[in-house]
């Protein structure tokens, strides 16, 4: 059965994850348009500008796969000071941190598989027919492009997450909407003495 803040949640993740996406997307379109000004590359330019962007590319996958890991080395550490401090969370904000997680856990995969395929040294293969090498050159900008899109993207929810917590706990906002009601509040005390009567 859906609770009363339910609708509320799906309404501010919604807007979080629109301003996310936005910003992702502006950031992956500049960087496309930044590779793509180059203008349209033949067979054998598209070669060589292969072997140029390879290296910086696999190093960017790389570096997408650290961020992503890290980002979700920040979620436990969120987690844990959301329970641990006075003013409590929302199960609105855990829900939130969820789907973070889950975003992440997307990227770090695409970030993987990528990674694994800038290992494949096409441009030192004869057997790939001259046009595909235009094809895979565009294909990596494009890529490039969006996982640093995604980046963003997450690391902007973490911020609007971050903030949204330093109000409440930091700053002790308890009119904020991802501030526990005094309902919720008992009920976590309760479980919490609950488990330390059963441990003893």
């Amino acid at each position: 059965m859906m609770s009363d803040d339910q609708p509320g949640m799906f309404s501010r993740l919604r807007n979080d994850l629109f301003t996310a996406a936005v910003i992702g997307a502006v950031v992956a379109v500049s960087v496309a348009s930044a590779s793509f000004a180059l203008g349209n590359v033949g067979d054998a330019e598209a070669r060589r500008l292969l072997e140029a962007i390879i290296p910086t590319s696999r190093l960017f996958c790389s570096t997408i796969l650290t961020v992503s890991a890290t980002v979700l080395a920040l979620m436990l550490t969120m987690i844990g000071l959301g329970h641990s401090a006075k003013a409590g969370l929302s199960d609105a904000h855990y829900h939130r941190i969820i789907k973070i997680a889950l975003y992440d856990a997307i990227l770090f995969g695409a970030g993987a598989i990528i990674f694994v395929l800038h290992c494949v040294p096409v441009y030192e293969s004869n057997a790939l027919p001259s046009w595909w090498y235009p094809a895979i050159y565009y294909g990596v900008l494009i890529t490039s492009s969006t996982l640093a899109g995604a980046a963003v993207s997450i690391v902007t929810l973490l911020y609007l997450a971050v903030k949204d917590v330093i109000e409440v706990v930091a700053l002790g906002n308890a009119d904020h909407f991802y501030a526990a009601v005094p309902d919720e509040q008992d009920s976590d005390s309760n479980v919490d003495s609950k488990k330390t009567t059963e441990q003893t």
